[in-house]
C-alpha cells in the first residue's frame, strides 16, 4: 500500500504466517490514530486560543465603545453649548429649565412651610411650658398664701389663748387678793362741826379698900393604896 498519509512506505514483516497486506494495513491504522490524536490536541489548543481572542476582542470592543460614547457625548455637549451660545437655549431646554425652577421653588416653599410649622410647634411648646410654669408659680403662691393664712390664724389663736389665760390669771389673782383682804367696815358718818360744850371736871373718887387675898386650896395628892 502506498504512503497515502505522507510518512513513508512501511517495512514489510518477515514473520511467518502473516500476509504483507494485513501487516501494512495495521501499521497505517496506528499512524492514522496517532495523527488524529495530534490533530485533536492541536484543534483543542487552537480552540482555546480562539476563545481567548474572542474574549479579548469583546473586551476591546467594549472599551472602544465606551471611549467612543464618551467622545460623542463630549462632542454633543460642545455642539449644544455652541448652539446655545449662537442661538440661545432650545425649547426643550427652556421647558426643562422652567420645570427645574418650578421644582426648586416648590421645594423651597415646602421647606419654608416645614420650617414655619416647626417654629410654630416650638412656640406652642414654649407657650405650653410657660403656662405650666405660671400655673405652678400660681399654685406655689396659693400654697404660700394658704400657709401664711394658716400661720396667721394659728398666731391669732395663740394670742387669743394667751389673752384668755392672762385674763383668767388676772381674775384668779384678783379673787385671791379679795379673799385675803378683811371685810370692809361700815363707813362712819361724817362729823358735823358743832360748837364746843364745856366739859365738867371729873368728880373725886372715894378710896377703894384692898381686896382680900385669895386663899389657894390645899393640893391633894394621889392616895397610896
Amino acid at each position: 500500500m502506498a504512503d497515502g498519509v505522507g510518512f513513508g512506505r512501511p517495512v514489510r514483516s518477515e514473520n511467518v504466517g502473516v500476509s504483507g497486506d494485513s501487516w501494512e494495513a495495521r501499521i497505517n491504522v496506528g499512524v492514522l490514530t496517532e495523527t488524529m490524536m495530534r490533530l485533536r490536541g492541536e484543534i483543542g489548543a487552537w480552540r482555546h486560543v480562539r476563545v481567548a481572542l474572542q474574549a479579548d476582542l469583546v473586551r476591546q470592543t467594549d472599551e472602544r465603545r465606551t471611549r467612543v460614547s464618551a467622545l460623542c457625548a463630549v462632542f454633543a455637549r460642545d455642539r449644544a453649548g455652541a448652539r446655545r451660545v449662537w442661538f440661545g437655549p432650545t425649547l426643550s431646554e427652556r421647558r426643562a429649565a422652567e420645570r427645574q425652577q418650578q421644582q426648586q421653588l416648590a421645594e423651597e416653599a415646602r421647606a419654608k412651610v416645614q420650617a414655619e410649622e416647626a417654629m410654630a410647634k416650638v412656640q406652642a411648646e414654649e407657650a405650653r411650658a410657660k403656662v405650666q410654669a405660671e400655673e405652678a408659680r400660681a399654685k406655689v403662691q396659693a400654697e404660700e398664701a394658704r400657709a401664711k393664712a394658716q400661720a396667721e390664724e394659728a398666731r391669732a389663736k395663740v394670742q387669743a389663748e394667751e389673752a384668755r389665760a392672762k385674763v383668767q390669771a388676772g381674775e384668779a389673782r384678783a379673787k385671791a387678793r379679795g379673799e385675803q383682804q378683811p371685810p370692809a367696815t361700815a363707813k362712819a358718818e361724817p362729823q358735823r362741826h358743832e360748837p364746843a360744850k364745856p366739859v365738867p371736871a371729873p368728880a373725886a373718887r372715894p378710896p377703894v379698900a384692898p381686896l382680900p387675898q385669895a386663899q389657894r386650896p390645899p393640893f391633894k395628892g394621889s392616895k397610896k393604896h
